[in-house]
């Protein structure tokens, strides 16, 4: 049986670049892999919003599903929600009620948010109060990169942590408050990888985000869990677990 293909899913303010040891973990395990470079990260003449992350998300996923490729959606932080709405009309098992091949087959979140349908981000989370971000009008910039490192990288030593806070990039503010319109859940099967050190999206939010997933999934059914001990940023730290939790996922025996 072949593997499917991965589609990385970034994390907000986050450049593709602090995926690629994940990306290279998984490639050496024989998985084709790509990464989704988020049009949100980063400025623009005009700040793009979720949807459009998404909608990128979705022309990748929709072009390897025409190809006949099953697809994992493997998604951080922010990237959980992008994800959700991006695999709008691409489960293989709606595709296939439609006399089409491929489609997507799971949906990884790594610390994700996860909002139900008519939420946003900031439902979840709530606005952005952090004092190392700063609200620039369509933007939001990481202004004091020594405040963020030891919330968002806090598994690193202080001096490395800083220097990943560093590389990160501006976010689109309007993309926070885009509401999700598709439970991607009750057509796609999905395993979350919960970061119980994590400050960002903490351990209580991440078991909250899991239970309204399992309450909308029907009697008998359950998120797929697989618990690591690591920060937010686990991209970052411990990029082999995330390797290891996405192959358990996917149905290797690690």
């Amino acid at each position: 049986m072949s593997k499917p293909t991965i589609l990385v899913v970034p994390g907000s303010f986050s450049p593709l670049s602090a995926y690629d040891p994940i990306i290279a973990g998984l490639e050496s395990y024989g998985y084709t892999v790509y990464g989704i470079e988020l049009e949100t990260v980063g400025r623009r003449d005009k700040a793009p919003g979720m949807y459009d992350d998404a909608a990128k998300v979705a022309a990748r996923a929709a072009q390897l599903a025409d190809a006949g490729a099953e697809v994992a959606l493997v998604a951080h932080s922010y990237g959980g929600l992008v994800a959700c709405e991006a695999a709008k009309g691409l489960a293989k098992s709606v595709r296939a009620q439609e006399g089409k091949q491929g489609g997507i087959v799971r949906i990884v979140f790594v610390t994700a948010v996860v909002p139900r349908v008519g939420e946003s981000m900031v439902d979840i989370m709530g606005a952005v109060t952090q004092d190392y971000v700063a609200d620039q009008g369509e933007y939001l910039v990481i202004t004091d990169p020594a405040k963020a490192a030891p919330i968002t990288f806090s598994d690193l030593p202080p001096a490395e942590a800083v220097t990943w806070a560093s590389k990160l990039s501006t976010h689109s503010a309007v993309s926070f408050g885009q509401k999700l319109t598709y439970a991607a859940h009750k057509d796609i099967p999905i395993s979350y990888l919960l970061c119980e050190a994590d400050k960002l999206v903490t351990p209580e939010q991440q078991n909250k985000i899991i239970a309204g997933l399992e309450g909308e999934m029907g009697a008998g059914k359950s998120v797929d869990r697989h618990p690591v001990k690591a920060d937010h940023a686990i991209n970052a730290s411990q990029p082999e677990a995330v390797v290891k939790v996405v192959r358990r996922a996917l149905g290797e025996t690690v």
